[in-house]
């Protein structure tokens, strides 16, 4: 069972795990292993990491508190290997954003053996012990509705990004776009094609879809790494495109004010970062969340927008934030996740 949190009621967190019997240790050692494409939001997820790392070591003198960060840099193969290595070397807690999660099955019963925590990021596996998750079929659908809500009822044509072939988290993000978009007649896709998380391959696709489609009204994507080659291609082509991003950069973000970007799903890597470090804390001291924690990632539009969908029949139980609450949150992980909310 998976559980959807606000603001309020993530900071709430800070008793709300069950308590289990487990003696703390002297050391906890974190590690994290990513894809590893070089974007904005993994740049903001590792800068996240390394401070919370640096806090929750400062502020807990009872517990020596490391952390490492590993980047596979796009490459199974890669990521196979820095995985079985870790393994070998025996961190407290291991977090793994994997490319292919079948293909890192047999690691996890390897890294369980070994008595090491295995949380899967992103996309869930039953084999792990906890996995990460981000709600992508909800977050997908209400960008999806979105798109719906803010086309103005006309003939609406968006050519859909996608992710990696075989990564769970993508295929669910799309899966919730294509049935948020359902919702609608007037939206048509015109295109989808695959990027895999990688803004190089990003920027060709834009460039041929607006050859390809020079009616395209929008570019929708299941990351905010893809929008930033995409609005620079359409803006130096003079095209006046819309775009509807997922992952709350904060570069995305302030193109929401009075820019092209329509809505965003705010992930946040530096939110994560600091989560994923308070998780790995909070486990140490012998507390147990849920086996699929869910992260909260409300929708993001500018309060004008909002009000337009709304007035369109977009669901006014979808929670939503507007820009400038949605920056601060993304900006400042401590205050949902420091040491403060456990202490």
């Amino acid at each position: 069972m998976t559980f959807k949190r606000t603001l309020a009621s993530t900071l709430a967190l800070a008793t709300g795990f069950a308590g289990t019997a487990m003696a703390a240790e002297d050391t906890l050692d974190i590690v994290f292993i990513n894809d590893g494409h070089v974007a904005p939001y993994h740049v903001a997820w590792l800068s996240g990491f390394e401070d919370a790392i640096e806090a929750y070591d400062a502020a807990f003198e009872d517990v020596k508190i490391t952390g490492r960060w590993l980047s596979a840099e796009g490459s199974l193969e890669k990521m196979i290997q820095q995985t079985e290595v870790t393994i070998n070397e025996k961190p407290d807690v291991m977090f793994v954003n994997a490319i292919n999660v079948d293909a890192f099955e047999p690691l996890v019963a390897k890294a369980q053996e070994a008595g090491i925590t295995w949380i899967a990021v992103h996309s869930p596996m039953e084999s792990a012990d906890y996995s990460f998750t981000l709600g992508d079929v909800e977050n997908g659908t209400n960008q999806g509705r979105a798109m719906c809500a803010l086309s103005g009822g006309e003939a609406y044509k968006v050519a859909v990004m996608l992710g990696q072939a075989g990564n769970p988290s993508g295929e669910a993000r799309r899966e919730g776009i294509m049935k948020g978009i359902a919702s609608c007649d007037n939206v048509e896709v015109v295109a989808e094609q695959p990027a895999d998380w990688d803004t190089v391959k990003a920027q060709s696709i834009a460039e041929n879809w607006l050859t390809q489609y020079p009616d395209l009204d929008a570019i929708s994507g299941v990351t905010d790494a893809y929008m930033y080659p995409s609005i620079a291609i359409a803006t130096n082509s003079g095209k006046d495109l819309e775009f509807f991003g997922y992952d709350g950069d904060i570069p995305i973000l302030q193109q929401m004010q009075d820019g092209p970007v329509k809505a965003d799903i705010l992930l946040s890597g530096t939110r994560e970062g600091w989560n994923f470090v308070q998780m790995a804390y909070r486990l140490h001291k012998g507390e147990t969340p849920e086996k699929v924690y869910d992260f909260f990632t409300p929708l993001v539009m500018s309060e004008e927008n909002h009000k337009l969908a709304l007035a369109n029949g977009f669901p006014e139980d979808v929670e939503v934030y507007y820009v400038d609450q949605a920056l601060d949150v993304a900006a400042k992980g401590f205050l949902e996740f420091g040491p403060d909310s456990v202490k």
